[in-house]
């Protein structure tokens, strides 16, 4: 189990190595926390095109290589390749940043939580990286009471 931790992001340089599925829920998720977010992908998926056209995401059309995360705060492995991933982690874990590795809970220092918000109340949630489904429906009911309560 490891303790919930919320950080400022604004300003800060957030890495994400792909540009598919994974990538485009992480940073949708990330964006309302004022992060510069860099994508580094040969190729993006629709809607972060659209995010990358509106200049709301970086985005470096290229393969990731060693060197790429250097200037991360955070770094997202977000690619179905488990060779780039574990690269990814290699080159992170000696830099000592935040890293999330798509694919092997083992090698990330965080979770990615689920974020349930509204006004100013901000909600993580995590299965400790083991139960996704469960983590998504419970981040769900969350959301829905934060509705119902009239939190501004």
């Amino acid at each position: 189990m490891r303790f919930p931790v919320f950080v400022d992001l604004r300003d800060k340089k957030i890495i994400v190595i792909g540009g598919g599925n994974i990538a485009l829920r992480r940073i949708q998720t990330l964006l309302p926390f004022g992060g510069e977010i860099i994508v580094i992908a040969p190729n993006l998926h629709e809607k972060l095109v659209d995010l990358f056209n509106k200049g709301q995401i970086g985005w470096l059309q290229k393969e990731y290589a060693a060197g790429d995360c250097k200037p991360g705060y955070m770094v997202l492995a977000c690619t179905n390749d488990r060779t780039v991933n574990y690269s990814v982690y290699l080159e992170t874990k000696e830099i000592n940043c935040y890293r999330n590795i798509c694919d092997c809970k083992e090698e990330s220092n965080f979770y990615f939580p689920g974020i349930a918000s509204k006004g100013e109340v901000v909600v993580g949630i995590t299965a400790s990286g083991t139960n996704h489904l469960l983590a998504k429906n419970v981040t769900r009911k969350i959301q829905q009471e934060l509705e119902t309560i009239g939190v501004v």
